[in-house]
């Protein structure tokens, strides 16, 4: 035959080199771990399509993060930079003869005496209170370290606090101004700002606007807030200072002639008395009389004030 022929026409050496590299694949074909090439491509697989998410979850992240980080901005450029709003004020007053009390926009109590103004902004600043007194009021000031309280007079008075209950009256028709604290502590800034006065509870503080003197001393405190209550009291007062008080009080004008030249100084207690009684009691130490001159229309059609005429003899 044919491959009988061939086969016995082949080197004896040639053939078994054949052999031996036949063997050798056959070995290195069954040397693969189909398994482990398996779970290797799967992992390249995974690999490539983690990439391709991670690239596109950051090409999101960067479309999502431009609006929240424009937003940020806008926010943090409004909070520190809020602008300023123009202050807006309200301004209460007590007719004469009356006493009223309220509550400041923080919370603050202020009892208003008779023929007196506060003005007072509708929103208190971040770092300051600010309110402008004209005449008589006790303040009962909630506490804030922060943010001081200040009370200002016409003639460039202060009087600041953190929180604490004091009188202050300050009538623009009074030669003095004077500080009354009852609780806490307060600060009497001069006019011309280079003195400040500090008080403790029971002092009070007088500003002479003529000479421009403060001189700090002790006092009984509920004579000088006790107005609140609906009461008067004097002591150890004079005839000239009760009758200016009484003026406020009952809203009238009262015109006072010591003819005697004598200084009467009185103690007493008045709630719910009538000015004519007031007058009666005064006059059971003094030799007082009055007289009371009724209000007349003026060309404006307003009425002046019931006058009442008090010589001392």
């Amino acid at each position: 035959m044919i491959l009988n022929e061939n086969m016995e026409n082949l080197n004896p050496e040639s053939l078994l080199r054949k052999a031996q590299a036949l063997g050798d694949d056959i070995k290195e074909m069954e040397a693969i771990n189909v398994a482990r090439a398996y779970n290797r491509a799967q992992m390249k697989i995974k690999s490539a399509k983690r990439k391709q998410v991670y690239h596109q979850l950051m090409r999101y992240a960067a479309f999502l993060t431009l609006p929240l980080l424009l937003t940020s901005l806008v926010l943090g450029y409004l909070y520190f930079h809020e602008p300023e709003q123009d202050d807006r004020y309200a301004e209460i007053t007590a007719a004469t003869g009356s006493v009223i009390r309220f509550e400041l926009p923080d919370h603050s109590v202020v009892w208003l005496n008779a023929g007196s103004t506060l003005r007072y902004p509708t929103v208190f600043r971040k770092d300051n209170r600010n309110v402008d007194l004209r005449g008589e009021a006790y303040f009962d000031v909630q506490a804030d370290r922060e943010c001081p309280f200040y009370v200002n007079t016409p003639n460039g008075l202060s009087i600041y606090v953190y929180g604490t209950k004091f009188n202050v009256s300050a009538y623009e028709d009074d030669d003095i101004i004077e500080t009354v604290l009852e609780k806490g502590k307060v600060n009497v800034i001069s006019p011309d700002r280079q003195t400040i006065t500090q008080l403790t509870p029971g002092e009070r503080l007088l500003y002479d606007k003529h000479s421009q003197k403060l001189v700090k001393n002790k006092v009984d405190v509920y004579e000088k807030v006790a107005w609140k209550d609906g009461k008067l009291i004097f002591r150890n007062t004079a005839l000239e200072d009760i009758f200016k008080r009484l003026e406020r009080h009952f809203n009238v004008e009262i015109q006072f002639s010591n003819k005697s030249g004598k200084e009467y100084k009185y103690r007493a207690t008045f709630r719910n008395e009538t000015l004519p009684q007031i007058l009666d009691y005064l006059s059971k130490s003094a030799t007082l009389k009055w007289r009371t001159e009724e209000p007349e229309q003026q060309t404006d059609d307003t009425f002046t004030k019931k006058r009442i005429i008090v010589d001392l003899h």
